[in-house]
């Protein structure tokens, strides 16, 4: 089922098969999609404009998913939470701990359709849920 809200995704992999058929099925969902094929290109479209959620692939050339994701985490600390990683490395003990650790949802290559719009929709709706709970808190302190 494609998602209900369009959305402007950036979609971060070296694999460019991949990520022509990913892009592909995202915009026929309504999305406005950017790609970058590695960190230091992803880096510089967020300089460009705002994206609602990320897809990111753990190992890329020069600038991996980790490194980009710990400088994504210093200089755009919002986005943080609208990350999910892609990866067909889920054997190697470094990425799996890595992941474990950032607690960001991802998703296994080659993957479905139903499974990254899922995904897709757990990170907006989280997001939504945080945006929601900021404003509370923002607005009970405002009445203090």
């Amino acid at each position: 089922m494609p998602l209900h809200l369009p959305v402007t995704i950036l979609l971060i992999d070296d694999e460019p098969s991949f990520v022509k058929a990913l892009a592909l099925l995202l915009r026929r969902d309504g999305s406005t999609v950017d790609t970058a094929d590695n960190g230091n290109l992803a880096l510089a479209l967020l300089q460009e404009r705002r994206y609602d959620l990320l897809l990111c692939d753990l190992r890329m050339p020069e600038l991996d998913g980790p490194t980009f994701y710990a400088i994504l985490t210093s200089q755009y600390p919002h986005l943080r939470q609208r990350v999910i990683f892609l990866t067909g490395d889920t054997l190697r003990r470094d990425s799996l701990a890595f992941l474990e650790q950032c607690g960001q949802p991802w998703v296994a290559k080659p993957c479905t359709a139903a499974t990254v719009r899922r995904a897709i929709a757990q990170v907006l709706h989280n997001a939504a849920e945080h945006m929601s709970q900021h404003a509370e808190r923002r607005n009970f302190i405002h009445r203090l």
